[in-house]
């Protein structure tokens, strides 16, 4: 599938201390943030790998936890280094910055096919030698001759230009731009070709990272101050330490950034294994210091400008760290100005830059005599600096800064589009959509049974359960002359002779599964063939060692297996007849987080595991080897299959190879809740939920298809979707309890509302009973069902869990022609449930 522009696109690169962020303005007039890892803001860090290449983004956030001594977190405070050591290696700084850049230009390409003009926005303060190292970076990147836009600049013309803000001609603005590393505040005047600096000022050591470590320093005093493992925490010395002051150092910003949104929180602290509790009220006291030092810079640069406050049109925050509702407070205190905020000011300046018709002086794009000549390695014989592509997608060599651009036109994407919302974000009016490819896939995309769909907000509460039903199984056989309140009875030695017959060379690890299921009046189960809706069937003992995360059903030598991937980081692979363990797979650290099977043409089941960390492909027949085996790009699946023939996978922009992660073609999703893809009308589709309103889009544009589907007059709380009754429907249920089904192909609703009285439900699965469309519920007391075509329960609700034992997944499937529903719990009990 491929599109082409009349013109080309524009690109906006904001290149931060902490984060780069990327915008694109397409032929059409659309703008929209490129997307790294499936976020707008790519982490401005650099790794060394052992190849000796770079490594960026947030792989080299994750490798530089392990080797600090390779790690370079802010490449833009070393802007006047000439060399940066990186292990035992130094890199010159330009080369650097050029391995960021050079992430920047091949997403760019790979979703535009080629780079059109690019702009690089910089801090209005700097001189030429410092601008000449970006544009030699730039230039070395593959990003060609750019402009140069002072930051400020970008985020004045962003608020005139994109929200809207009243400056006329001749009056003042001030940009508060408080990021993650560094602080900057200015003034401009508006002119008739733009904006001009009039005062510039700001501090390289303030910014959002001084905020947390003076955070981080007050929980040291207010948590067991005299533990001696806060000096571990505050100084780390030894590599386990260093992971330990990352992890807590995570947890820091992210109630930071929670408090901007309530009153209180809770956070952990590691090593400590100790929990806190922080106020709102207790971060403005920590912080106030550190803004009030930016509110008299900011008033410094007024001063300076000459400007009376009754000439200042506007005070506009920008950076990440400006979203502290402290700063907005304190800033209107002191100034008498009424600052202008905005939902995403991170975004701002990126944005701006393809707005701003003021640049600074571009240097010409040669190494800047001010610094020593950049020798970086050229590649020998490569006529272009594009870096090269391993399957991790991150890992680049470094670009030569002589190189010229590169060349090459990937296929084009249409990004995932926002609805505009209140004074946050807006865009432009996307364009009609484009014709849909012939070459688009379109029928059955894979000989699975049913399309595989995953929830965005969690595929482990919407998908987790399928083949948990293969663990209810198995408990049928060792349980049998166990009543079900005496499992955890089991002999030492029986638990000892499960664990050799189940794993293979798993040290130090425990594992109470023992590969059997129980059935019997004893425990009251009820034989498969006799049990009518509301029996329990089976009563699984625990197929891993903490909670299950995944269940997928696959077929081996003609048979149905289960796969279930847990927090202990196995997969494993059931019979789901006498719920024995078959094998396993062991080749992850961290607990499962994605898994998915993909039938070949050859009949061949070849399965996608991932911890987060890696993403790992290997055959059904044969787990104990791995074909393939890749650092993880962190990206959310939500659909497995056969796409134009090749085994792939697809994220919530674009489809992906299995085996290599290599992208086959971009895909543009709608902004909703609740992602998962079906087939519509032959054709895959992407199905999400917005408040009260479902939304069916097609991949190729992004653009809804059909009509709109309205759930009353409340907030949708869970999606499913599914085939049943011989069509493709959704349904939904509000906080209410009011569920409705959807006909997507008709575009009209589907049978008669049904309610939910019984419970809160969090997770839906369409069934079909007898060729009729019903909807399964569980949620925080158990499980009901409803018919979809009459709205009416069916029988009354069963597998009562509640509380802290509440389900938190469920799977419907068959067992020798006899429909059941598979629950997991949040205690990882697995039951099997008759429906």
């Amino acid at each position: 599938m491929s599109f082409s522009s009349p013109r080309p696109a524009s690109i906006s690169v904001d290149f931060g201390t902490s984060h780069t962020v990327a915008t694109i303005r397409r032929a059409d007039g659309r703008v929209h943030q490129q997307l790294f890892d499936g976020s707008p803001q790519l982490p401005s860090a650099v790794f060394m790998n052992d190849e000796g290449g770079p490594v960026v983004g947030a792989d080299a956030v994750h490798s530089g936890r392990r080797k600090p001594d390779r790690y370079e977190p802010n490449p833009k405070r070393r802007i006047d280094d000439a060399q940066i050591l990186l292990g035992e290696t130094e890199i010159p700084v330009t080369s650097v910055i050029a391995a960021v850049l050079s992430r920047v230009a091949r997403e760019c390409e790979q979703t535009l096919g080629t780079l059109g003009p690019v702009t690089v926005t910089v801090p209005a303060a700097w001189g030429p030698t410092r601008r000449h190292v970006v544009a030699d970076a730039a230039t070395a990147a593959g990003l060609g001759t750019v402009d140069l836009v002072a930051e400020p600049v970008a985020a004045a013309s962003y608020f005139v230009g994109t929200i809207g803000a009243n400056v006329p001609p001749g009056s003042g603005v001030v940009v508060y731009d408080l990021g993650g590393g560094t602080f900057d505040a200015t003034v401009l005047r508006r002119a008739t070709t733009g904006f001009d600096v009039l005062a510039v000022d700001g501090a390289d050591d303030l910014g959002g990272l001084d905020f947390d470590q003076a955070l981080a320093e007050h929980l040291a005093k207010q948590v067991q101050p005299d533990d001696e493992r806060w000096t571990r925490l505050t100084s780390p010395v030894e590599p386990a330490d260093l992971r330990h002051r990352t992890a807590f150092m995570d947890e820091v910003r992210g109630a930071k950034e929670r408090l901007s949104r309530s009153a209180s929180t809770e956070l952990t602290i590691p090593l400590l294994d100790v929990d806190a509790h922080l106020t709102r009220e207790e971060v403005e006291q920590v912080c106030a210091p550190l803004v009030e030092r930016t509110i008299r810079v900011t008033q410094g640069v007024i001063r300076e400008s000459g400007l009376a406050k009754e000439q200042i049109a506007g005070l506009f925050l920008v950076g990440a760290a400006s979203r502290m509702p402290l700063v907005a407070t304190l800033l209107h205190r002191e100034l008498g100005i009424a600052p202008s905020a905005i939902e995403q000011p991170e975004l701002a300046v990126s944005e701006g830059g393809l707005l701003a018709q003021h640049t600074v002086s571009t240097p010409i794009s040669v190494p800047s005599p001010a610094l020593p000549p950049q020798t970086a390695t050229p590649v020998a014989a490569a006529p272009a600096p594009s870096p090269v592509s391993t399957p991790t997608g991150q890992t680049m060599r470094l670009p030569h800064p002589s190189a010229p651009p590169t060349t090459s036109q990937p296929t084009p994407q249409a990004v995932p589009g926002v609805p505009q919302q209140q004074m946050t974000q807006p865009h432009m009016t996307p364009a009609m959509p484009p014709a849909p490819s012939p070459g688009y896939p379109t029928g059955p995309i894979a000989p699975q049974k049913g399309p595989w769909i995953k929830s965005k907000q969690g595929i482990a509460v919407l998908a987790s359960a399928a083949a948990v039903l293969v663990l209810a199984v198995g408990a049928l056989a060792a349980l049998q002359y166990l009543p079900k309140d005496k499992h955890d009875e089991l002999s030492a030695s029986e638990s000892q002779q499960a664990d050799e017959g189940t794993s293979a060379g798993s040290e130090g690890e425990s594992d109470d599964t023992d590969g059997s299921a129980s059935t019997g009046d004893e425990d009251g189960l009820v034989a498969l063939g006799d049990a009518v809706q509301g029996d329990q069937i089976a009563q699984m003992a625990s197929g891993h060692v903490g909670a299950i995360t995944h269940v997928e059903v696959a077929q081996l030598d003609g048979a149905s297996v289960v796969l279930t991937g847990g927090d202990d980081a196995i997969v494993r692979i059931w019979n789901p007849v006498d719920g024995s363990l078959i094998d396993e797979y062991r080749g992850h650290e961290g607990a499962i987080q994605s898994l998915g099977v993909v039938t070949e043409a050859g009949g061949r089941v070849a399965v996608f595991s991932s911890d987060g960390t890696t993403d790992d492909t290997w055959y059904l027949d044969d787990p104990a080897t791995t074909v393939a085996d890749r650092d993880s790009l962190y990206d959310s699946i939500y659909w497995y299959g056969l796409w134009d023939g090749t085994p792939a996978y697809a994220t919530d922009f674009d489809v992906k190879q299995l085996f290599t992660g290599n992208v086959i073609t971009d895909i543009s999703t709608s902004y909703g809740d609740g992602l998962r893809f079906m087939e519509v009308g032959g054709t895959l589709r992407a199905v999400t939920h917005y408040e009260n309103r479902v939304v069916l889009t097609d991949l190729a544009s992004g653009e809804p298809v059909g009509g709109t589907f309205d759930q009353l007059s409340y907030d949708i709380m869970a999606l499913a979707a599914g085939q049943a009754a011989g069509k493709s429907l959704a349904v939904t249920v509000t906080g209410e309890g009011a569920i409705q089904a959807w006909d997507l192909a008709a575009a009209e609703p589907f049978g008669k509302p049904a309610q939910e009285l019984y419970q809160t439900v969090t997770g839906l699965r369409v069934v079909e009973i007898d060729g009729k469309a019903h909807v399964l519920a569980f949620g925080d007391q158990g499980l009901s069902l409803f018919s979809l075509e009459t709205g009416e329960q069916v029988g009354e609700s069963f597998a009562e869990h509640t509380g802290d034992e509440a389900i938190a997944a469920a799977e419907v499937t068959e067992i020798d022609g006899h429909q059941v529903v598979v629950v997991g719990t949040a205690t990882g009990e697995v039951e099997v449930w008759s429906l």
